[in-house]
């Protein structure tokens, strides 16, 4: 048993009084570190990871796909590239879950009907046309798939833009558009007024009466070059898969007689009417009258045949 005042060098001495290696009692109070189970389990091991739902969720949810042209001409007369684009669309739930919460007017209206976020113009009815739809008409983004195709290099660098924002800041970028387009509207009748000029729907040469969509005039400065369509009259958007009411509507038309046939020839197989008309078909193959109207057919013919093209003053007896 060691003394406590003994120097601490002490305990790391043999009964004869020699020192001991510094390391020798260190591996002899050292544990043995278990070996993992990577080396002991010689088989790879399998990990499952869970991705986080809703607004969190690693998804895509949106896919475009765009294709521009431009030609000599065009580009030493500064026009517009011809653009194609398309885009795929994926509405979660939870997207369209929490539009009630972020509108107050929506929430006032949520008892009556299920309403959410509007859908862009190029989405609603009536689309070519300036005029708001009527509160029924209105289209509102739910679950599931769109499809988006413009021709406007405009909308589609818009799009693009629009894919860092959710419904929520789309919307309210919309109504940002819709105020000034407004105010520009006001502006230009108030300048017509002034000037005693008629204003018509086709913007003269020099004077451009269109805000361009992407990158909008957020400062209230207007773009030099402006177009007389605005780019969402190019663009379309419509749910996934479309209604085929539409569709079928026209052919059911076409088809309603060919209905009423087939629905009246299943009644008479039904009644028995076939069947008897059967046999008195086959009865009447048995008798001599079906012999005796076909030769008399033939004979006509014959007679006919030889008498030749008959005059303009004739008639014919057969």
């Amino acid at each position: 048993m060691s003394n406590p005042m003994d120097p601490p060098d002490a305990e790391n001495k043999d009964s004869t009084g020699k020192e001991l290696p510094h390391n020798t009692s260190t591996q002899s109070t050292t544990r043995k570190e278990p070996q993992s189970r990577s080396s002991m389990w010689p088989l790879p091991s399998i990990s499952v990871t869970r991705h986080p739902s809703g607004k969190f969720s690693p998804q895509t949810d949106e896919r475009c796909f765009s294709y521009c042209s431009q030609t000599t001409r065009g580009r030493t007369e500064g026009r517009e590239p011809t653009c194609r684009s398309i885009c795929f669309r994926r509405v979660f739930a939870h997207e369209v879950k929490t539009a009630i919460a972020h509108d107050d007017a929506l929430k006032e209206k949520a008892a009556l009907k299920d309403h959410g976020f509007p859908l862009p113009p190029e989405g609603q009815p009536n689309a070519d046309s300036f005029s708001s739809p009527k509160s029924d008409d209105i289209r509102y983004w739910e679950e599931g798939w769109y499809l988006w195709t413009s021709r406007s290099r405009w909308a589609t660098q818009e799009r693009l833009d629009l894919m860092m924002w959710d419904l929520n800041h789309q919307d309210h970028w919309q109504r940002h558009k819709d105020e000034v387009q407004k105010q520009w509207d006001d502006y230009w009748a108030e300048h017509q007024r002034q000037t005693g000029e008629q204003f018509h729907d086709t913007p003269t040469a020099g004077e451009n009466i269109q805000l361009e969509g992407t990158p909008y005039p957020v400062d209230g400065q207007m773009f030099p070059k402006q177009e007389a369509r605005h780019p969402w009259q190019e663009s379309t958007l419509v749910k996934l898969p479309p209604p085929l009411t539409p569709l079928l509507e026209p052919i059911h038309n076409l088809l309603a007689p060919s209905f009423k046939v087939l629905t009246t020839m299943q009644r008479t197989f039904e009644s028995g009417a076939q069947a008897e008309l059967a046999v008195r078909i086959w009865e009447k193959a048995r008798t001599p009258d079906p012999f005796v109207l076909a030769s008399t057919v033939c004979r006509k013919m014959w007679e006919k045949w030889k008498e030749g093209p008959p005059d303009s003053d004739t008639t014919s007896d057969f």
